[in-house]
């Protein structure tokens, strides 16, 4: 029970306060609400189950003269190397498996001339978290290569052979390639470096809406013709022509080199902003160019 004194006089006043107030402090302090009074300290936050460990699977194939390698991976991405002058094609998977996700099986066969390699999931299966196949393929002197991803990066350096790419939403970059070049991308972007282009080639750098960004030499020896309702950018001259009511709403053409050798690059994109860039080229103490002596000596 709670007992009032009246005190006269200020200094009397300013004690019943202070008093009262120390009381109510004290009371509170020693109260727990209901819903705490049996509640048990929560622990912190549980952690995610651990990323599946990569691993390693290699494979090997000998492959007939001029036979064409086509990958197909939905699962991840794809590096292309140059492989030697031997007609033996390497494969090298690092493949992400969960311990309850359904295993991916490396499927390869010989279809006609293609050897066809092939990473899928059994029927009526789909994707895990955390799932996924990236493979490494060294491509032999003179065997095209078609290569198909979804989201995947497809990366090409230094091969000795016609390519032909392609990505629903994954980059491609391109380097150091002796041959012909098909590249195609949804939104994704490609970049590519080409040197001087075969005789008599047609080939073709396109996306939907993703950028586009090539360099060339002084003798890239080629017609250039470039389409995109987006921005061109470049150090070469350009004639451009409008396409009233069109997508692309814009052609432009460019001669890089020799224009007698009829080789021709398109780099078409609906949306997407085209670069069209100059690259100089140095020479390392054994009279290559930098690049190329990189690529005959890279391994990865």
């Amino acid at each position: 029970m709670l007992k009032v004194f009246r005190v006269w006089g200020e200094d009397g006043m300013r004690a019943v306060l202070i008093g009262a107030a120390l009381c109510a402090l004290q009371a509170c302090a020693h109260v727990t609400p209901a819903h705490q009074a049996h509640e048990p300290a929560s622990d912190a936050t549980p952690p995610s189950p651990a990323e599946p460990s990569p691993e390693r699977r290699d494979y090997t194939a000998a492959l007939a003269d001029g036979e064409i390698v086509k990958i197909d991976n939905p699962y991840g991405d794809v590096r292309l190397r140059f492989g030697g002058y031997a007609h033996a094609l390497e494969i090298n998977a690092v493949v992400q498996q969960p311990a309850a996700a359904a295993p991916i099986e490396m499927e390869a066969l010989k279809v006609k001339e293609y050897y066809v390699f092939s990473p899928r999931l059994p029927a009526g299966t789909a994707l895990a978290d955390a799932q996924r196949v990236d493979l490494v393929a060294f491509i032999p002197l003179g065997h095209p290569v078609i290569v198909r991803t979804e989201s995947g990066l497809i990366e090409s350096r230094g091969l000795r052979g016609d390519i032909d790419l392609s990505t629903v939403t994954g980059n491609i970059a391109i380097r150091g390639t002796q041959g012909s070049v098909q590249a195609s991308a949804g939104i994704g972007s490609i970049e590519a470096s080409f040197d001087t282009a075969p005789p008599g080639s047609r080939q073709r750098l396109e996306t939907t809406t993703g950028n586009i960004v090539l360099a060339v030499d002084d003798h890239l020896d080629a017609e250039l013709v470039l389409a995109s309702s987006g921005v061109f950018a470049t150090e070469f001259s350009l004639d451009v022509e409008p396409l009233a009511g069109q997508e692309p709403n814009k052609r432009a053409r460019a001669v890089v080199g020799a224009d007698d050798k009829k080789a021709r690059i398109d780099l078409s994109s609906r949306r997407g902003e085209i670069r069209l860039l100059r690259r100089s080229a140095f020479t390392s103490p054994s009279g290559k160019p930098v690049e190329q002596e990189q690529e005959d000596n890279d391994s990865d």
